[in-house]
């Protein structure tokens, strides 16, 4: 059986499995990159494939995918389809790029990335998030909140640290954890200037009259 693997967006092989480990035992692959074999609907894990790792040899060269027949199905990493919409919550197990479309929330234990050309529209609670594209949505994250040059947010972020790029359009407030938030309401009264205690005005001598001397 002749195994590709796809790596970091590049294809490898055709390998044979004894190849593939050792290209795992030395480094080159990862027990979770995924490979595929003509006949397979789907890429699996070579984990799932070659549970057991060889012991250390002499590296081998990576050979490029040579063009299939059969063109493998595309690999995503779990990611769903652009043209997908998730109406309700999108639970991720770990870092992931949202790639499809949400109208609701996206919860991840890890960090979310919302890519240039995606929009949401989700309240996103994570460990980190880092947009690229638009969001519509409060920002839920235990540590950083990234807006890169690229991004729109419509909605407010509670961080422990907030950095927004320059070019950036944020429409929202600002929590950062154990920080007032940046955006201050505009009804806030002035602070009290030193004002002035009327005084009572002096008596007016009007009318008085100076007292005569008497010799």
């Amino acid at each position: 059986m002749a195994l590709f693997v796809t790596k970091n967006g590049q294809t490898f092989g055709p390998h044979a499995p004894e190849e593939v480990a050792m290209f795992v035992a030395t480094g080159d692959f990862l027990p979770e990159d995924f490979c595929w074999q003509e006949g397979w609907a789907e890429w699996r894990p070579i984990s799932s494939v070659l549970p057991e790792r060889p012991a250390p040899a002499e590296p081998l060269a990576l050979a490029s995918a040579p063009p299939l027949t059969s063109p493998p199905p595309p690999q995503t990493s779990g990611q769903i389809p652009a043209d997908i919409t998730i109406i309700g919550t999108l639970k991720l197990p770990d870092e992931r790029t949202v790639t499809c479309r949400v109208e609701g929330e996206i919860h991840s234990p890890a960090t979310v990335i919302i890519p240039r050309e995606n929009h949401v529209q989700a309240r996103i609670q994570a460990e980190s998030v880092l947009i690229f594209g638009t969001v519509e949505g409060d920002i839920h994250v235990t540590g950083r909140a990234v807006l890169k040059s690229s991004s729109t947010l419509h909605g407010d972020i509670h961080a422990a640290r907030v950095l927004v790029e320059e070019g950036a359009t944020f429409n929202g407030k600002s929590h950062v954890a154990g920080k007032r938030s940046t955006s201050v309401p505009t009804d806030k009264p002035a602070p009290n200037s030193a004002r002035k205690k009327p005084t009572n005005p002096a008596p007016s001598n009007a009318g008085a009259t100076s007292p005569s001397r008497r010799d």
